[in-house]
């Protein structure tokens, strides 16, 4: 047995594992185009650190949100990031995936202008988002038609939407907005509707080939949280205890 593993850990240095993200500038927590897939940011920080820790040849490959549950299927990908049982029906079990733990906890909520900051879950009757996110909060009232799904590429469109009051709402990470309001001179004016249900969760990687590195990737960040800290610092990142 002594000799077996050796010959294994050798053999995974010559496979190019294929890392599927998203295809979208989400800055600062990724942002990935399939013309230029290596822009810095925390995820692609975060997982070169860790391939090249391991000396593993890796590539990151942006592929479309629309349907991401069956990049593995229909990408023959290794692992995703970011991933979430709650982006998937029945919690990734029909393709076996084994996530990771939490890489980064964020919080899933509900911001608006801070003119409407006090507007109940009720009262919001147009949500915009990410084109082919997943309105996992707002599924009810959509499906219900109760809310108005509108969808755009990019935050910063969705950012200046909410600024001119085009929609009420909007269901995309708060460090994304702080992120585009810095740029635009207007920190502050988008705020969390605190009378709207909110919860935490978190950021994982998956795979449904490796399991044996999702090992080793939970090992890592367990040994490297000075790292992680490092760069939410850089990317001025804040997990939601913390805002």
């Amino acid at each position: 047995m002594c000799m077996i593993f050796p010959a294994l850990a050798n053999a995974n240095k010559h496979i190019e594992y294929v890392i599927g993200v998203e295809d979208v500038n989400y800055f600062p927590l990724f942002n990935f185009n399939s013309k230029h897939p290596n822009q810095p940011s925390f995820a692609f920080d975060l997982l070169t650190a860790f391939f090249e820790y391991k000396q593993y040849k890796y590539r990151f490959v942006p592929l479309p949100i629309k349907r991401f549950d069956k990049w593995f299927i229909d990408h023959n990908i290794d692992f995703k990031f970011p991933d979430n049982m709650r982006w998937r029906a029945d919690g990734g079990k029909s393709l076996d995936l084994t996530f990771s733990e939490p890489v980064l906890r964020l919080l899933a909520g509900t911001y608006v202008h801070k003119s409407k900051k006090d507007l109940t879950r009720l009262e919001v009757k147009t949500l915009m988002t990410i084109r082919d996110f997943y309105p996992t909060l707002w599924l009810d009232l959509i499906a219900e038609k109760k809310v108005e799904l509108h969808e755009e590429p990019t935050p910063v469109s969705i950012v200046r939407h909410l600024l001119v009051k085009n929609v009420q709402a909007t269901n995309i990470d708060e460090n994304v907005i702080r992120y585009q309001l810095k740029k635009l001179n207007k920190s502050g004016e988008i705020v969390l509707a605190k009378n709207i249900f909110h919860e935490q969760y978190t950021y994982h990687l998956s795979t449904n080939t490796y399991p044996e590195i999702i090992r080793e990737f939970n090992e890592f960040v367990k040994q490297e949280k000075q790292l992680i800290q490092m760069l939410k610092q850089k990317y001025e990142i804040k997990e939601p205890w913390e805002q």
